[in-house]
């Protein structure tokens, strides 16, 4: 028996080439084997994750730090208006006591003007008798502070972009004597520390602000038409203003109609 179980070993056949698993060259073998498929697979995954993480986080970290594009939105004045170099010449005697009055959209608005401001009543006289403010909006209004208007650029009509920038074509010194009263009226200061004010822009004040007494001119008051000027909504028109919550237009801005100066007791000297 031992005998034959030798023979049997003997007999038994070789192994043919071949037989046993072949090695496959390099990137097969890893495929072939498992365990090492395995962890190259995983490996794979965390760094594709990895990547992704990171690039995620550089990119809403890029879009935090990226400064928006910011346009200037402000146009250059556009205007048919006519426009004076020259100044305004004499039209009435701004020595003595006058009324001026706004008829707007929303009904009239008086204001008894000052002696002690000849200069900007007198070209107020002038631009009315030139029907320079007829049409023209009341652009701006911040209950807490002025509404303002008197840029003819600034139409309810939309055929112009209102600027916040047009005028008469000419500037007027300062008469800086009148207190910053509520519903004081007063020709704006041109620029920033400069000795003019406006030719045409003026503001009415819903607030006294006795900061501003001699930097710019007052050259009346409202003594009729208060509740227009309170009833009105806060407006500031996008093409002069940044704010948020500015209108595309001024459709529904009060418009003066037509301005008419008048001496006291008297007959009508200058009419727009």
């Amino acid at each position: 028996m031992a005998k034959q179980r030798r023979k049997r070993r003997r007999g038994a056949p070789a192994e043919l080439p071949g037989s046993r698993k072949s090695k496959y060259p390099f990137p097969l073998s890893l495929l072939f084997n498992a365990k090492i498929f395995y962890v190259f697979f995983i490996v794979v995954m965390i760094a594709s994750m990895g990547a992704i993480g990171f690039g995620n986080f550089g990119g809403s970290n890029s879009r935090r730090t990226t400064a928006p594009i910011v346009i200037d939105s402000t146009p250059a004045p556009t205007s048919d208006a006519q426009q004076w170099p020259a100044g305004p010449p004499p039209v009435i005697d701004a020595s003595t006591a006058h009324v001026a009055t706004i008829e707007t959209s929303e009904g009239d608005i008086v204001i008894a003007l000052s002696t002690e401001a000849p200069e900007a009543v007198n070209s107020f006289a002038f631009l009315a008798a030139k029907n320079f403010y007829d049409g023209v909006a009341f652009f701006y209004v911040d209950q807490n502070y002025f509404t303002q208007t008197g840029d003819p650029t600034c139409t309810g009509d939309g055929d112009r972009i209102c600027s916040g920038l047009g005028g008469p074509g000419y500037t007027l010194a300062v008469e800086g004597i009148g207190k910053h009263e509520r519903f004081s009226v007063v020709l704006i200061a041109d620029s920033e520390g400069g000795l003019d004010v406006h030719g045409s822009q003026f503001r009415i004040l819903y607030t006294a602000d006795e900061r501003l007494d001699g930097t710019e001119t007052v050259f009346g008051i409202v003594i009729e038409g208060q509740d227009i000027l309170t009833g009105l909504s806060d407006l500031s028109v996008c093409s002069v203003s940044t704010a948020d919550d500015c209108q595309e237009d001024l459709s529904n801005a009060l418009i003066i109609k037509d301005v008419t100066i008048r001496p006291v007791n008297a007959t009508v000297l200058a009419e727009g």
